[in-house]
């Protein structure tokens, strides 16, 4: 691969000149990641190709990084070619003008000629300070304040311009002292890259240019003929330009040139090319890709500093620039123009003014900090920084201030959050290194950190320690958890997980190709997942261990076009001249169409039965009226801060009050109010809901739930050290232990009561024990049950259970490669044998037909009784898919209202006038009124799903014109106390049984495996009931549906009664419920979730199907309107986070941070969701709002956080 290449020798060790001319000067000067491109990628100003590679990141305080990047225009490289920059070119040169230093993006900027100790800035571009120490053969540094990282440039090499010279690159180092060094030769030629930390990375060399980079094993060895192991090799053509890339798999990335050192085409590892055509002016005209992909045009007009992109489609999209290379202006193909001013260094935007004419500012201190936004409704956030331009104070646009102090090296001492709570840190005083955390409440937590700065044992404030081995890259390569159970990973040169040994021994993989695309995943019961992909990355189909195959199609421009399934029914999405999605059409022929604005934002959207939700924004996009075809009006208010303060339609007005952190303090949902108090950490200490009846919680120093006390009950809770709940005490008389296997999968239930109470007399009785047998890969195989036996089941490769065998019983189930269920038996189940379908809606399943509206939701269920009779049930729907009324085979009509965010509010029996109201805690049901006026109330543990306590009360009366004895009298059991029950829940959250203080198990849960009720004696008037079912389920009894606030789920089909409204992106079936009841659930009947509110499973996880895409993106954002975006507590997928998934470029994901542990480095305050499984991130590095960040419950403990594209990562 190093053909070509000659020996080092001769005017070869003169390095080129790189201080740019008059007019190159301001294109320069601009840092790379903020130019504006186009194609793969393009500068559209200049025409030039900007291609950065990074071919080694190695974790630590101070990451050890080495970059290349190609500019077509760029002459001044040399380790791999002139029109390469690199971190090994990273140099200065001083000559008679003064000092320019060349970054290993292509950036160059150009500086004064400095005096001894005074720094200087650059003419252009950021303000990032060069300084001499005055001595004739001495230092320079140039820093970037922004990071800490300073750069340091010593032993003068010749070049070939006349009177300069120039110094390499010869260390970085933080604040802290970190470091790195590049070793080179008396000659200036590089031999290794040394990192504090203990990377060495040898660099290999044959004449001018480097051939290889190999990680030592042992930092003490010599660079020079070190073994290692191989990171990447390089190849050349006989001109000296970098023709070869391999890495591991040995595949090149392949690069062409032409006579002027400019990439004409490259060739991935995987076949896929691309090729660049240019003018005589030396800018980019054409680009052809593989079968079309990105081809199109650029044409220039000189005078008017115009740019025009003709895509692969052939729609237009102009841009203009100033003399800078800054654009000023871009037009969409649909004619929509974005106007941006730039500082009068290019440096940053000073307004951006969108196609609606709604403007942005931002202002700056001399520094370059951002020091104000003004939104264009006029409300502000502002920042102050301190020398080092770290964030001293944010305050939001609502007033809310944040306040964080440093140390001199600028570590995070204190954050003081906008309610006053403090979070403090420490540090090692040698190294910089965190070592404790300390929260607003006194608890600890310790860190230790290797000679690198990565976290290798955290010990919580209880003590204990979860313990981290790494490999020579720095990556996890063991944890052991308090308990001693030990995890351990195995990972590609690359960094791409290869294997993961669980602390049983068993174990799964992973094979990638050479682009680093997933070949294979093979869990930890041998099943394989295969995946294939096609160009530029993008996933061309997933095949499951059951041989069901799914195909992804794309438009030349990389967008989704249909996902194929493996009934070979076909999803399509067609998009408007702009690339936003215009419509959709299903497997099932439904067709949904949207019309957006100028700026892309969401305007009306049509479902399949032509009914239209038109959308009025208001200046920052936020939806404040939402228009339904009958004339149905949902109106939201917004405080300052952008939260949701109310929200009214023809059913329900909701109304919030909360603190200076936005936590909700007061819900009032049409006069019914429920209110929250919260510790310093945010944390729901207390809720009180309408009924008057309150629940409080405390929390061990871990943060785990210590217990749960409320008007009629308490509850406490016991865990081990790993903090896997071992002990529920159910008030004074009953005891739920539960033990755990080793990865972390509940293996048994135990419930035991305390009977009498002299000295001696106190003993112990077994009420209800359960054991639970897993697969290997997570599945649950069987469940032996004292009060019922012993149930196991048959499992098909994917996971899916096709049989139910119990001790007198057995229920039988068949799928579709689809995962369509087509036949089913079981104990009283109304609607058994087999099920015709047309696409995925199910049409007969034996005596029982179903019709489905033109948006497939379902409209009438006729059933064929043995006597020849007719039951008919019929359903109406709104706009939103909402039920709105069902009519029973009884004649009874039922109607059924909503708030405004989508949560039920009560249900109505038209024949009686009897009606049921229902109480919300964010998106759990926490209160239910009944007719006769009992009123249930659930309690769930903090942040799940899962149920932890039901009570049953009925609360007196006032009636006016009575006397308080009168009221008492006349109301049914109004003496009577509370009753309290503590609910048992399955793996999953599903209620099992419920258990009184005094340990009488008052009710059991019994159906079938997808929830149908088997045979029981009817209960009594005064036995207690539970209608929760799987979780985020409730039962109602008129229609035998389970309301799943978005949709209802019908257990007789395992399935729902309307599609996903988020469509393929959460499951590949957009109507079933989850693969396999027993080990995941739908909280919300959006998507699955995997067993334990969040915990992570080796079993399937049904979202993981659809590829993320730039379409999806779009069409989930666009489908996520108002009541969908935002939770009754106010959480929101905030514009931050909209803006980084809908842009952050087709086939690429969003930003992503290395590892979990990267979080911990920097200080990060983060706030676990672990029913949404995701995490929330406040960090001085990220100021402002909450940043989503998508939780790493993969092997490798990556997570992925969406951000603003100006912000740059820690």
């Amino acid at each position: 691969m190093a053909g070509g290449v000659e020996e080092y020798v001769g005017d070869r060790n003169l390095l080129r000149g790189i201080r740019p001319d008059l007019v190159e000067l301001p294109g320069a000067a601009r840092v790379t990641a903020g130019i504006r491109c186009a194609k793969d990628p393009i500068d559209v100003a200049t025409g030039v190709i900007l291609l950065p590679q990074t071919d080694v990141t190695l974790p630590g305080a101070l990451p050890l990084v080495v970059e290349r990047t190609h500019l077509s225009s760029y002459r001044a490289g040399g380790w791999f070619g002139p029109t390469w920059a690199s971190t090994l070119d990273e140099r200065v040169q001083l000559d008679a003008e003064g000092v320019v230093f060349a970054a290993a993006d292509g950036m160059r900027l150009v500086y004064p000629v400095p005096s001894p100790g005074e720094p200087v800035l650059p003419e252009k571009g950021p303000r990032w300070p060069l300084e001499w120490d005055g001595r004739p053969d001495g230092l320079l540094t140039v820093t970037d304040p922004h990071s800490g990282v300073v750069r340091t440039f010593g032993n003068p090499a010749p070049t070939d311009t006349p009177g300069a010279v120039q110094l390499p690159l010869d260390s970085l180092h933080d604040r802290n002292g970190a470091r790195i060094d590049i070793e080179r030769t008396a000659t200036g030629v590089p031999t290794a890259i040394r990192h504090h930390g203990g990377y060495c990375i040898a660099v290999e060399t044959q004449g001018p240019r480097v051939t290889a980079l190999r990680l030592l094993d042992e930092p003490s060895q010599a660079p020079a003929g070190a073994d290692g192991t191989l990171l990447v090799r390089y190849g050349y053509d006989d001109a000296g330009d970098l023709t070869e890339v391999a890495d591991s798999s040995g595949d090149p990335l392949r690069f062409t040139y032409d006579a002027e050192g400019r990439i004409t085409s490259w060739t991935d590892r995987n076949g896929t090319s691309y090729a660049y055509v240019y003018d005589a002016q030396g800018r980019v005209v054409r680009t052809e890709g593989s079968d079309g992909f990105l081809s199109g045009t650029l044409s220039y007009d000189d005078e008017t500093r115009t740019t025009t992109e003709t895509d692969s489609l052939g729609r237009l999209r102009t841009y203009r620039h100033d003399g800078a290379g800054r654009v000023v202006e871009e037009t969409d193909q649909l004619g929509n123009t974005t106007l941006t001013q730039w500082t009068a260094r290019g440096d940053a935007p000073v307004s951006v003014t969108d196609p609606l004419g709604r403007t942005t500012r931002y202002d700056y201190d001399d520094a370059g900090n951002l020091t104000r936004i003004t939104l264009p409704d006029g409300t502000t956030g502002e920042a102050a920084y301190n020398a080092l331009c770290l964030p001293t104070e944010v305050t939001e646009p609502g007033g809310a201030t944040w306040r964080h102090a440093y140390d001199d090296c600028g570590n995070l001492l204190t954050t003081t959050d906008p309610a006053g709570a403090e979070t403090r840190y420490a540090y090692d005083a040698e190294t910089g290194h965190l070592t404790a955390v300390t929260d607003a409440l006194g608890n600890v937590r310790t860190v230790a950190c290797d000679a690198a700065g990565l976290p290798v044992a955290v010990t919580d404030p209880l003590g204990h320690t979860t313990a981290v081995r790494r490999d020579a890259f720095g990556r996890v390569a063991e944890i052991t958890d308090p308990l001693g159970h030990v995890t351990r990973m195995s990972w590609t040169t690359e960094g791409r997980p290869s294997r993961r040994e669980l602390p049983d021994g068993t174990y799964e993989t992973w094979t990638w190709d050479g682009e680093g695309n997933l070949l294979t995943h093979t869990d930890p019961a041998g099943n394989t997942t295969t995946h294939t992909s096609t160009h530029f990355d993008l996933p061309a189909s997933r095949t499951e261990p059951d041989g069901a195959t799914y195909a992804f199609a794309y438009d030349t421009e990389l967008r989704l076009t249909g996902v194929t399934n493996p009934q070979g029914l076909t999803w399509s999405y067609d998009y408007d001249e702009a690339g936003r999605l215009a419509a959709e059409t299903d497997f099932d022929g439904r067709r949904l169409t949207y019309v957006h604005d100028g700026a892309g934002q969401l305007l009306a959207r049509t479902n399949g039965a032509g009914e239209t939700l038109h959308f009025t924004r208001d200046a920052l996009g936020r939806v404040v009226e939402q228009l339904a075809d009958p004339g149905q009006t949902t109106s939201y208010a917004y405080d300052a801060s952008g939260r949701l303060t109310r929200a009214a339609t023809a059913d329900a007005e909701v109304t919030y009050e909360r603190d200076a952190l936005g936590r909700v303090l007061s819900e009032t949902v049409d006069g019914r109010t429920t209110s929250f108090a919260y510790d310093a950490l945010g944390r729901c200490t207390e809720r009180t809901t309408p009924s008057g009846l309150s629940s409080q919680w405390t929390y061990d120093p871990a943060g785990r739930p210590l217990a749960l006390r409320g008007d009629a009950g308490s509850l406490g809770f016991a865990y081990d050290a790993a903090g896997r709940e071992t002990e529920r005490r159910l008030g004074e008389g009953a005891t739920l232990t539960q033990t755990w296997d080793a990865t972390d999968r509940l293996a048994s239930q135990t419930v035991t009561g305390r009977f009498g109470s002299g000295p001696g007399e106190a003993a112990e009785r077994l009420l209800q024990h359960r054991s639970y047998a897993y697969r290997a890969d997570g599945h649950l195989t069987e469940i032996r049950e004292l009060t019922s036996g012993t149930r196991r089941f048959d499992l098909t490769r994917a996971g899916r259970v096709t049989a139910v065998r119990a001790h007198g019983w057995t229920e039988t189930y068949a799928y579709d490669t689809a995962g369509n269920l087509l036949h089913a038996t079981a104990p009283a189940h109304e609607a058994p044998g087999k099920r015709d379908a047309e696409g995925t809606l199910i049409r007969r399943a034996g005596r029982t037909t179903y019709e489905h509206d033109a948006q497939g939701r379902l409209t009438r269920k006729t059933r064929k009784l043995l006597n020849g009779q007719i039951r008919t049930w019929s359903y109406t729907w709104d706009a939103e898919d909402r039920l709105r009324e069902a009519e029973t085979p009884d004649g009874e009509r039922w109607s059924y209202a909503y708030d405004p965010l989508g949560r039920r509010i009560s249900k109505r029996c038209l024949s009686n006038g009897e009606e049921t109201f229902f109480s919300w805690d964010d998106t759990r049901l926490a209160e239910q009124l009944s007719p006769d006026g009992t009123v249930t109330t659930w309690d769930y543990a903090p942040g799940t799903h899962r149920a932890v306590a039901q009570t049953d009360h009925r609360p007196l009366v006032r009636t006016a014109g009575k006397s308080l004895i009168e009221d008492f009298t006349t109301t049914p059991d109004a003496g009577r106390p509370p009753r309290f029950h503590a609910v048992i829940t399955d793996p999953v959250g599903t209620p099992t049984e419920l258990v009184t203080p005094s340990a009488t198990v008052a009710w059991q849960h019994r159906t079938t495996l997808w929830g149908t009720r088997l045979p029981a004696p009817p209960a009594g008037p005064d036995e207690t009931d539970c209608p929760l079912r799987f979780p985020g389920q409730y039962a109602d009894a008129e229609t035998g549906l389970h309301y799943n606030y978005f949709r209802y789920y019908d257990p007789e089909l395992a399935g729902y009664l309307s599609l996903d409204p988020l469509g393929l992106a959460p499951a590949p079936n957009a109507v079933a419920y989850v693969h396999n009841p027993l080990v995941s659930s739908d909280r919300l009947g959006l998507s699955p979730c995997p067993q334990g509110d969040g915990r992570p499973t080796a079993a399937q996880n049904d979202g993981e199907l659809v590829p993320y895409s730039r379409g999806f993106a779009s069409r989930q954002l666009n489908n996520l309107h108002i009541p969908k975006l935002i939770t009754p507590s106010g959480r929101t997928l905030s514009d931050h986070a909209a803006e980084r998934v809908a842009g952050s470029g087709p086939g690429r994901p969003p930003t992503t941070l290395n590892v979990v542990d990267h979080i911990l480095d920097h200080g990060t305050k983060v706030k676990y969701d672990p029913v949404r499984d995701t995490i929330q991130v406040r960090a001085p590095e990220l100021p402002g709002k909450p940043y989503v960040v998508v939780s790493g419950s993969n092997p490798n403990h990556v997570v992925t956080v969406m951000i603003p594209k100006k912000v740059n990562l820690p």
